[in-house]
């Protein structure tokens, strides 16, 4: 109607030449007409919208789902009755063969899911009402990092014929994993992973047969040792399989039966990582000719490389990194030119570094730490042009940094840490690295870093560790220039300066400092600007004077180490108030005086707390007995120490030991007057932050 009504106006033009009166009523005419067409198309998308909007039945469904589950984020605040199911946050409508609009997609995976405290905003309660069985053309079911209460997986999902994807990892399901499951014939990704090893079953594995479709499983973190024995064959019997994880989950055994015939000859990703497996790589294996991506880190896997690698022609990213494999690699791994990722750190191979591995010139991850190594890095290792992240930290190498290392423009990461190379680096050898994120020379006390005082790098930094490197006595000013820095670990290098007012106003993101075993003599005011800092470290060092009141900001602080000091005054009040998430308190050692606030009692989480060698007075504070994580038995490490010589005051018979530390009954305790009164368990304490592949911490 429209294109006629334009095709007629169109065929009268041009108009007459006109009085103006008559002129301003024709266009005022033709303004109105093209308002009533606009109408009435408006009308008409109205109507389609209504007649093609969700289904009564379907919105009915997700309402009744909704009124079960608590939302604390109102997310689902867009689920009202007026409204089209099809417009609602997490609902996506497909149009059917039969002409209707019905819910395909319901996606309610948690957004927060990466945040520290997802577990806030995630939805709780019974989650599947009966009525989800009307959702008839449902093919995505997405309920991810929620929080289900520990309730079983409804077997109803089972009915749900559909599903082509259901993830319902991360929500707190619990119990045995319905059988049924294994009815969605036409299902092509399945993941299951569990924040609990021990809180979903899985009584037998033959369900998954019947996934005659399946495409991905991922079942990680679940405790599958009692079906070790038959997973891989139940696996097998699903060849459409090409994406396997199982992570974590207690497997002791990948064996296949003799003279079973291998079906899962379209794999392309198999994960079983930390695993107990405490064998040789099984031979079924070297048959996945499809393989682009093998991980089996921390396994347990143990013996000889096997030359039978050389079958798997198609792999890109090999992990075996953390078993018990020896001897030489053999030539064949480096005939896989497809290699991108090689991860083979924490093993016994020994030798010197292989040259073989120049052959892989598609290489962009290195990672070789603690293999046993030995002898100097070659200088051929500079024709891996596409090394974005090389690694060979903790072997017994020795000689200076090739200068073509240093000559890998596209470098990201660099970890040399702990090889007892040698030699000065300058800003020179710097210069090129413009993409470097992670510089980690750590526990190499020959490498001298020397550069110039006003020098600016052509990159920005988010980890560096120099520990035990030869760097003072001046502060490196160049660290001011990097703003995307997270780890600062510049342990015992010889820094004898005063720190720098700009520290703390420079690094806005900064998670971690170590600056101990140094000269430092004073802690700036500006480091209360750090209000992301989760772990400081600035032992034995000559601070002087007090804890600067500006620390409390840093709320965030997990660890705090300021022993071995000469740190005065009474211990701040506000410690117990502002550092609510402490796990670990260090002050021995230093020359604090007066009473032990009470208010260090409210921290609930602290793990360690160390007030020895100091001057104070008074009695432990029977708040002391609120240290939860202490009292817990899920705590891996407790220590409380004070020195009693200092104690003039302190009465250690009767009530005077808080009752509440009563609680450490299952614990080592020994509690005598002349000696530290302790509550110990020794445990090793991992001071730093993870970085993959720059993960080794002093």
């Amino acid at each position: 109607m429209a294109t006629a009504w334009r095709s007629r106006v169109r065929f009268r033009e041009p108009w007459p030449l006109l009085h103006p009166h008559r002129c301003y009523y024709l266009r005022l005419v033709r303004q109105l007409c093209w308002l009533i067409i606009l109408a009435f198309f408006l009308v008409e998308v109205e109507a389609r919208v209504s007649s093609t909007g969700c289904l009564q039945r379907e919105r009915d469904a997700l309402l009744l789902l909704k009124a079960a589950i608590k939302d604390p984020s109102a997310r689902l605040s867009s689920w009202r009755a007026q409204v089209d199911c099809c417009a609602w946050t997490g609902v996506v409508c497909y149009n059917t063969t039969a002409g209707r609009v019905q819910v395909a997609v319901l996606n309610l995976q948690n957004p927060n899911a990466h945040q520290p405290k997802w577990t806030q905003r995630a939805l709780r309660g019974e989650l599947l009402h009966p009525s989800l069985l009307s959702l008839t053309h449902l093919h995505t079911l997405n309920l991810s990092y929620n929080d289900f209460d520990g309730t079983q997986i409804p077997p109803l999902i089972a009915s749900l014929h559909k599903l082509r994807h259901l993830d319902l990892s991360f929500s707190n399901f619990s119990g045995t994993i319905p059988p049924r499951l294994g009815n969605l014939t036409n299902l092509l990704y399945l993941d299951l992973r569990s924040n609990n090893n021990f809180a979903k079953v899985l009584h037998s594995p033959d369900w998954l047969s019947g996934l005659s479709s399946l495409i991905y499983l991922d079942m990680s973190y679940l405790n599958l040792s009692t079906v070790s024995n038959s997973l891989v064959s139940a696996v097998n019997r699903v060849p459409s399989l090409q994406h396997l994880k199982l992570v974590d989950c207690s497997i002791n055994t990948i064996a296949l039966p003799l003279n079973c015939q291998l079906n899962l000859t379209s794999l392309a990703t198999l994960d079983l990582g930390f695993n107990n497996f405490n064998s040789s790589l099984p031979n079924w294996l070297w048959n996945l000719t499809s393989l682009s991506s093998l991980h089996l880190s921390h396994s347990g896997i143990r013996g000889a490389f096997p030359d039978e690698i050389g079958n798997l022609i198609s792999l890109t990213n090999l992990d075996l990194s953390w078993n018990l494999l020896s001897g030489p690699l053999p030539d064949v791994i480096w005939k896989l030119k497809h290699l991108t990722y090689l991860r083979l750190r924490d093993n016994l191979f020994g030798n010197s570094l292989p040259l073989g591995i120049m052959n892989l010139s598609s290489l962009s991850t290195l990672i070789l730490n603690n293999c046993s190594f030995i002898g100097r890095i070659p200088s051929e290792f500079g024709n891996l042009t596409t090394l974005v992240s090389l690694s060979f930290a903790y072997n017994s190498l020795s000689g200076p940094i090739p200068v073509e290392i240093w000559k890998l423009v596209n470098l990201n990461v660099l970890d040399l840490s702990a090889t007892l190379l040698e030699g000065d680096i300058s800003q020179l050898h710097l210069s090129n690295l413009t993409e470097l994120k992670g510089l980690l020379l750590s526990d190499n006390p020959f490498i001298t870093i020397a550069t110039n005082h006003n020098w600016t790098p052509p990159f920005q930094l988010q980890t560096i560790n120099l520990g035990s490197c030869k760097l003072g006595p001046r502060f490196p000013a160049w660290l001011r220039s990097q703003r995307s820095i997270m780890h600062i670990h510049l342990y015992n290098t010889s820094i004898e300066d005063t720190l720098p007012e700009w520290f703390g106003n420079s690094f806005s993101i900064l998670s971690s400092l170590d600056l101990s075993h140094n000269k430092i003599n004073e802690i700036p005011s500006s480091l209360g600007n750090l209000m992301g800092l989760e772990f400081l470290h600035l032992n034995n060092n000559n601070l002087k004077g007090h804890i600067p009141s500006s620390l409390q900001n840093c709320t965030r602080l997990l660890v705090v180490d300021l022993g071995d000091n000469k740190l005065s005054g009474s211990i701040p009040l506000w410690i117990g108030q502002s550092w609510q998430n402490l796990r670990i308190l260090q002050l021995c050692s230093n020359m604090f005086n007066g009473n032990i606030d009470p208010q260090l009692g409210h921290l609930r989480d602290l793990q360690i707390i160390d007030l020895a060698n100091n001057y104070l007075s008074g009695s432990i504070p029977h708040s002391f007995g609120n240290f939860s994580t202490m009292i817990s038995a899920s705590a891996k490490q407790l220590l409380v120490t004070f020195q009693t010589k200092y104690f003039s005051d302190m009465n250690f018979g009767g009530s005077e030991i808080p009752e509440g530390l009563g609680g450490y009954s299952s614990r080592p305790i020994r509690i005598e007057c002349s000696k530290p009164l302790e509550f110990v368990i020794q445990q090793s304490i991992r001071k730093h932050p993870v970085w993959e592949s720059t993960s080794n911490t002093r």
